[in-house]
């Protein structure tokens, strides 16, 4: 592997810096509300979503014809690093990460020329119908029924914390076709607008006291059989591809950076403890230094053999997704004990340290390591394809 980005890649790095610059002044080490504001969560800001599809950066690896730039993902990692690095608001990454490359291997060509040139434009967003009450890492036992009816088919089911529901265009949704086939081979995918008559959708509050949770219900919601995306009752194959590159991109290791340069800079002003314990915290701070780097290595060397084509890199994107969500809980824990007691403090206090941050941060991870698939999941990726362990 070739750690070097071309020439080309390097002046889109630097486009991509000065437009940040130019767009979100002052931003780069805290927003305007201050640093909380970019812990990571389903936040949408359609303006800035739309002036980065006009510069064509949110579908760069995609076809020409579709509306993409018919580059590499390797080049769509350079924007979407810089953006991570910088803090800019988080883009619709749901549908441009897991519903568009499922599209592009399985929809067809009407499915790729409705959705995917939107998608480049930041006109549509999507949110995923994939865990119910019953059906969380065992993805296959979900019960939301699709029954053929002449042209269309009637979904009824209901879905569980959807991220994003009560706000996104469409539903990329996972149901059950053939309640008698096998798990795996009853599933199919759908591509449902969120506006459909029958779809209700009911926040959810979490642990940080926001909305990003949903519960959607699907109650005789029509949809048209030109909505199923691939073969019907192969869905599960078509999602199970997805998930590694909802692995890949979902949990970038830039994410969580500034707040670690907050940190630094932090613990670096602080002068008033005991030498054992700042050498401790000097210890601690140096080995996430580190690990930064480490996920640097594992997210780059998955992208490129993503661009390399062939076998997709399954276990690759789960080593990603383990470390860098594992990582991101053990920086904010670390982070309460460089604040101290006033880490419980959330931004609304005066007497809030770092904005609230680190308050929101080590709550907002918690979910980390349960969404797209648990640890324990992870690590069975990793021990069964990537070691070829026995099960």
């Amino acid at each position: 592997m070739d750690f070097r980005f071309s020439e080309e890649q390097e002046r889109l790095r630097q486009e991509v810096r000065q437009f940040l610059e130019q767009e979100l002044p002052g931003w780069a080490d805290g927003a305007p509300d201050g640093l909380a504001a970019l812990v990571p969560g389903y936040l949408y800001f359609p303006e800035f979503e739309r002036k980065l599809g006009a510069r064509g950066w949110l579908g760069l690896s995609w076809p020409v014809e579709y509306g993409g730039g018919g580059l590499t993902p390797i080049d769509q990692l350079v924007v979407d690093e810089e953006l991570a690095a910088y803090g800019a608001p988080g883009s619709e990454n749901i549908g441009r990460t897991i519903v568009a490359p499922s599209i592009l291997a399985y929809g067809s060509d009407e499915h790729k020329r409705r959705y995917l040139p939107a998608l480049a434009r930041g006109e549509i967003s999507f949110c995923l119908g994939y865990t119910e009450p019953e059906a969380g890492s065992d993805l296959v036992s979900l019960q939301t029924r699709a029954v053929a009816q002449g042209d269309d088919f009637i979904i009824n089911g209901r879905k569980l914390y959807t991220s994003a529901a009560d706000w996104t265009t469409h539903c990329w949704l996972l149901a059950r076709t053939d309640p008698d086939a096998p798990q795996h081979r009853g599933l199919s995918a759908f591509v449902v607008p969120m506006d459909s008559p029958g779809v209700m959708v009911s926040q959810l509050t979490n642990l940080l006291e926001t909305d990003w949770f949903n519960e959607v219900l699907f109650e005789d919601v029509r949809v048209p059989r030109e909505n199923l995306v691939g073969q019907e009752n192969r869905g599960w194959y078509q999602v199970a591809a997805a998930l590694d590159v909802e692995r890949l991109a979902l949990y970038p290791y830039l994410t969580h950076y500034r707040v670690f340069r907050a940190l630094l800079r932090y613990a670096a002003q602080t002068s008033d403890r005991p030498p054992g314990r700042r050498a401790r915290l000097r210890q601690k701070l140096a080995e996430l230094a580190i690990e930064f780097q480490v996920a640097r290595l594992l997210t780059y060397r998955a992208v490129w053999l993503r661009s390399q084509g062939g076998r997709r890199p399954d276990w690759e994107a789960a080593q990603v997704k383990l470390f860098n969500s594992e990582m991101a809980q053990r920086l904010y824990q670390v982070a309460v004990e460089v604040v101290g007691l006033h880490a419980q403090l959330r931004g609304d206090s005066a007497r809030a340290v770092l904005s609230g941050v680190v308050a929101q941060g080590y709550l907002s991870t918690v979910q980390e390591t349960i969404g797209a698939g648990t640890s324990e999941v992870q690590r069975n990726i990793i021990a069964s394809r990537g070691l070829g362990l026995p099960r």
